[in-house]
């Protein structure tokens, strides 16, 4: 079963409401794209129609490119509802096909329901599909690297002041500034854009769950690089994680049904736990040796960007190694808006800051955990609740914006990095010796 894809297609196809019910289901005037990867694929449409005779119904499919699919057969099965079971060779490309139901009465043959223009698109899987093979890593490496990124968090907290974490919970108008950007104007954002652009449901999904993700690992680490307010970004982090638990359900629901997708989304919740846990556990470690063992925690601050500077450069590459799948599928509109997504959270957010007259570190950490999203769990949502076929058009959403943000976030740091250099030297060279 794992080497073919099955869809149902319900052809609801009773006299008078038949194209009605049908046009209403596949939603024609956007029609989505049947994605597939294997060499032989099966699709099995369903339909309810009942004629005067049993089994005088039939399936007739017709493609436009036989160089792209080609149908093999077509087989009937009929039990409480009449399946029709397609199976088709594949070629990579694109075309369109046509699938007509017919009604045989003796020698006279009648039209009952018509598909025209289904789009059919076939990727063939290579070893960066994440949908084949994860990427093999030597186990001593991914031990090493594991290590290291929980070093790295326990060298954050070595930098958290409690007296900032007071304030932060006596005034959590970042925090809140922060949720409102991620949970409420994003998804909102992304779902327009996504009308706005003419992207097909499962993309405009899939642009909607990233957009309403909350704030990931590399937010913190981006406040601490770009001189931002660290123990703000992680406190920022892990509520937002928190509220996730809540959040991403409701958008979710509310989002798919915009979008016409019938279904049960289910939401990773042992994922996101886990996820906080990864944030959590180190930190609390690096803020207990910070007060228990001074001179280690300074050891650890020490080696905090230096580590956190690598783990950057391996976050990229895995990201880029995982996604170069997707970037042979993304047309400019998704390039686009994985372009747009990671500026407008960055925009909303230190604006929003900076009408509140928030400090300058505080607005810079607002604006970073507002764009820097954790794709990743957007990605866990899709493959969840949809089929292969499906996911993999969706996934596309969640990889683009996170290799756009760390390209954004990465240009950005070299643009403070090159400005802030020149202010550096002007200012050794007015210190007076000593």
């Amino acid at each position: 079963m794992s080497g073919k894809l099955f869809i149902i297609l319900l052809l609801l196809v009773t006299p008078g409401e038949a194209r009605k019910s049908f046009l209403r289901f596949l939603n024609i005037q956007n029609p989505e794209m049947l994605s597939f990867m294997k060499p032989e694929e099966t699709v099995i449409v369903r339909s309810s129609y009942e004629g005067k005779r049993p089994h005088s119904s039939y399936l007739l499919v017709k493609l436009e490119d036989p160089t792209v699919l080609q149908v093999v057969n077509v087989t009937k099965t009929s039990l409480d509802f009449t399946d029709f079971t397609i199976n088709l060779k594949t070629f990579p490309g694109e075309t369109n096909l046509t699938m007509q139901l017919w009604e045989s009465e003796g020698r006279q043959t009648r039209l009952i329901e018509e598909i025209t223009n289904i789009r059919v698109s076939v990727f063939r899987q290579t070893e960066d599909s994440v949908f084949q093979e994860p990427i093999h890593v030597n186990s001593s490496v991914f031990l090493l690297v594991l290590l290291m990124i929980l070093l790295n968090k326990c060298a954050f907290g070595c930098k958290i002041e409690l007296q900032v974490l007071q304030t932060v919970w006596k005034r959590p108008l970042p925090i809140l500034l922060g949720a409102v950007t991620q949970f409420f104007l994003m998804p909102f954002c992304g779902f327009l854009l996504s009308q706005i652009l003419g992207l097909s449901e499962a993309q405009a999904f899939g642009f909607v769950m990233t957009c309403t993700c909350p704030g990931g690992g590399g937010g913190y680490l981006f406040a601490l690089l770009l001189e931002g307010d660290v123990t703000l970004a992680i406190l920022m982090a892990c509520t937002s994680t928190s509220l996730a638990l809540v959040m991403m359900p409701v958008n979710s629901y509310l989002y798919s049904r915009l979008l016409g997708l019938a279904g049960v989304f289910h939401v990773p919740v042992l994922k996101i736990v886990s996820t906080l846990l990864f944030i959590l556990t180190p930190v609390s470690i690096g803020v207990v040796i910070k007060h228990r063992m001074p001179e280690k925690a300074v050891c650890l601050e020490r080696v905090v960007r230096p580590l956190s500077l690598t783990l950057m450069l391996v976050g990229v590459y895995l990201a880029f190694r995982m996604g170069l799948v997707f970037l042979r599928m993304a047309n400019l509109e998704v390039f686009l808006l994985g372009l747009l997504v990671p500026v407008l959270g960055f925009s909303f957010g230190y604006s929003f800051a900076k009408v509140y007259l928030l400090p300058l570190p505080v607005c810079k950490t607002v604006a970073i955990e507002s764009g820097m999203l954790n794709s990743f769990l957007a990605l866990a949502i899709i493959q969840l609740s949809f089929p292969q076929s499906k996911a993999y058009e969706a996934s596309v959403a969640p990889f683009t914006v996170a290799m756009c943000s760390s390209c954004e976030m990465l240009l950005l740091l070299l643009v403070y990095k090159a400005k802030k250099r020149p202010l550096l030297s002007t200012e050794n060279e007015k210190a007076p010796l000593v």
